[in-house]
């Protein structure tokens, strides 16, 4: 059972979790990552999600930074809790997260379990991870992240599909969904970007 604090409100202000799934969140919203585009389109009752970011620190940075599960409070500050459930020599892993969302005096903690895979590559990396929905406030849930390089910067390829296990009004949805998705993004990218320069010989 999920407890909706402030009728529709409350719920409309849970949809800004989303982008913590391990994964978007964060820290500085002053850096130099650029959002260059976000597509979020909705199908029925799940949201399809595209998003193409630059990221002033090199991708082998970016990636190792993202990757590191203990990292996820320092680029998202709402996120409460990390735990390693498992971890495989096949460079795959469970993690559960807690993420604490505010937004004037409603506030919910939101749980994910994923399976994640990793892929790292000489200059950069991959991500995926899989919702599991007993454990989480979502009923179906897959994202991916490309960590690819251009330069000395990266570029961020995201892309998602999700279905909330809580409600979403149909007409304003997508737009409140799209409106929370940029704001978290941009913070995200910030945190992500914030560490990953601090890896020497990581900033362009």
């Amino acid at each position: 059972m999920h407890f909706y604090p402030g009728g529709d409100r409350g719920r409309l202000l849970q949809w800004r979790t989303f982008a913590a799934l391990p994964l978007l969140g964060a820290a500085c919203a002053t850096s130099a990552a650029e959002i260059q585009s976000l597509q979020v389109t909705r199908s029925g009752a799940r949201y399809h999600v595209d998003m193409q970011v630059r990221l002033q620190a090199t991708a082998a940075a970016s990636y190792a930074v993202f990757a590191a599960p203990g990292n996820l409070p320092r680029i998202n500050p709402a996120v409460r809790q990390v735990q390693l459930i498992e971890q495989h020599p096949d460079e795959q892993a469970r993690i559960y997260t807690e993420v604490r969302v505010c937004a004037l005096l409603y506030c919910k903690t939101l749980r994910q379990m994923q399976d994640m895979r990793y892929a790292v590559r000489p200059d950069g990396g991959d991500l995926h991870a899989e919702v599991l929905p007993a454990q989480s406030d979502f009923s179906y849930g897959h994202a991916d992240w490309q960590f690819r390089p251009v330069g000395a910067a990266t570029q961020l390829h995201f892309s998602a599909e999700l279905e909330p296990a809580f409600w979403i009004p149909p007409l304003i949805g997508p737009w409140l969904v799209e409106r929370s998705l940029r704001e978290e993004a941009e913070r995200t990218s910030a945190g992500i970007e914030r560490l990953a320069t601090l890896a020497p010989g990581a900033a362009p």
